[in-house]
């Protein structure tokens, strides 16, 4: 199971208590040159993992220890205008899933707004370490 999987499991739990908000499994791919998620307000896309593997200590019998970073990306998008009562809750439960991920030796997470127009973007960020 992917990384992208297991996060996508445990936001679907994580959003359950928020009625309105859901969470897509569908990758989030342009439509006539938009965003799924900049027309589907409310709904929590994912990237696919990105991963980059390095040599995370030489050893001497020629034996490498590989170090994997996984990184998934995250969009929601809200009305700038309107906003819910309960974003910061869902923003903090969206932060949290980084948890569920096992395996794992170093996890962190990150979100960046960005308005224009009518709509707030959420950009989350998750960064997974593995050796």
């Amino acid at each position: 199971m992917s990384i992208r999987d297991e996060l996508l499991t445990q936001l679907v739990t994580n959003l359950a208590p928020y009625p309105g908000y859901s969470v897509s499994s569908e990758l989030p791919w342009n439509s006539a040159g938009e965003p799924l998620y900049q027309k589907n307000y409310k709904t929590l896309y994912l990237s696919e993992d990105q991963q980059d593997v390095t040599q995370y200590v030489p050893v001497l019998n020629a034996t490498k220890i590989m170090q994997t970073e996984t990184t998934v990306n995250g969009y929601l998008v809200t009305d700038a205008k309107n906003q819910p009562a309960d974003i910061d809750s869902v923003i903090a439960n969206v932060l949290i899933a980084r948890t569920a991920i096992s395996s794992i030796i170093d996890v962190n997470s990150s979100v960046e707004t960005e308005i224009e127009d009518d709509r707030i973007t959420y950009t989350f960020e998750y960064n997974f370490l593995k050796l």
